[in-house]
């Protein structure tokens, strides 16, 4: 039977080291369930865990989102996007991705058979053993386990593992969600604890417009953004999330509220856009964190968003690829405001392929 180790920092992750690297299995917590783990570099600790790969799939753990890139250097698209937004998180994440060029390469034979080629399943999990426990720069494979506590998994495992850190009941209560990324694409194949609804929000491509005062210059790069994609993907702008983007547009000294400027909303309609039910929002946190491409309608803008020192922001560029601003029309004429389109509709044109390709 299992020893039990009440968790404690920098208390018990030296001797579950111990354990692993002399290639036997211990049994740690994540956020979702306790899981089974061993050594990826030890034969004997393969093999005790290939008899609970046929339950669920077997998966590398890491503990930042860098470190996916180590294991999938070409992940891309929707699991890209729901690495960056989510990060640890309950799910595994199944995938080609060039693993073959990743760390996969280094493993034993017996590890590859067991992690899957050429598709790699990935966990990324933030609790603070599996941090401790990666300081020793050992490749950890784990397999998640139908319990929620420690004396679940102790019923669990028997004798097939050594010892049993007990952290008490998960946060989750649930086997993780697994994910499938092939290419741009991504699929829950087996819903878990991260719930199908939520994984389909983080997987969305969201581009985000910002100006000063969201009545003019980045509401109209919205609408315009909107119908060029439309074209695109031959939809109708209700049918855009369903089609895996989200169009936004925020200012950085917005009123909460205010509808679009007339002129704005002439000049988008007629050129095949829709203004008609925008209001005005001040840019948050939250939209900057879920975005996937902000882009910024002056130098100025794009300043004060650059002065935003918070990890894993996607990083903000102009609009404009020839890093041009586009001037505010604001109390200008008609001709102004058509003007301001025109040089949105171009800079846009520049970057669709871009977005499309997202």
């Amino acid at each position: 039977m299992a020893t039990i180790l009440p968790w404690q920092p920098d208390g018990c992750a030296g001797q579950v080291l111990q354990h692993l690297t002399a290639g036997l299995c211990a049994v740690l917590p994540t956020e979702s369930t306790y899981e089974i783990v061993g050594s990826a570099l030890d034969r004997q600790g393969v093999e005790s865990l290939s008899r609970y790969a046929q339950k669920s799939r077997p998966a590398v753990v890491v503990t930042d989102v860098a470190q996916v890139g180590d294991w999938l250097p070409l992940l891309s698209g929707a699991a890209a996007r729901l690495v960056r937004k989510l990060g640890a998180g309950p799910y595994a994440l199944q995938a080609d991705a060039g693993s073959a060029r990743g760390l996969r390469a280094r493993l034993p034979a017996a590890a590859v058979g067991l992690v899957g080629a050429p598709e790699l399943c990935v966990r990324l999990s933030e609790h603070p053993i599996w941090v401790e426990l990666e300081r020793a720069d050992l490749p950890l494979v784990s397999i998640p386990l139908s319990a929620a506590n420690a004396e679940e998994a102790a019923r669990l495992v028997g004798d097939a593992a050594v010892c049993i850190v007990d952290a008490g009941a998960t946060e989750h209560k649930a086997l993780p969600s697994l994910v499938r990324s092939r290419g741009r694409r991504c699929e829950m194949v087996a819903e878990g604890a991260l719930k199908r609804d939520h994984f389909e929000e983080l997987t969305l491509c969201r581009i985000l417009f910002i100006c000063t005062g969201n009545t003019c210059r980045s509401p109209m790069a919205e609408a315009l953004c909107t119908k060029l994609l439309c074209d695109r993907l031959g939809c109708t702008a209700a049918e855009m999330r369903a089609n895996g983007y989200v169009v936004q547009s925020a200012g950085l000294a917005a009123m909460t509220g205010s509808l679009a400027a007339t002129e704005a909303l002439d000049v988008v309609a007629s050129l095949g856009g829709d203004l008609s039910r925008h209001q005005s929002c001040m840019v948050s946190l939250e939209m900057l964190l879920w975005a996937d491409f902000v882009f910024t309608m002056t130098t100025g803008h794009l300043d004060t968003l650059e002065s935003v020192a918070v990890p894993n922001l996607p990083t903000p560029r102009l609009l404009s690829p020839g890093r041009v601003d586009i001037a505010d029309p604001i109390g200008g004429t008609i001709t102004d405001y058509r003007s301001c389109a025109q040089q949105i509709i171009d800079s846009l044109n520049a970057r669709l392929p871009e977005i499309l390709e997202a």
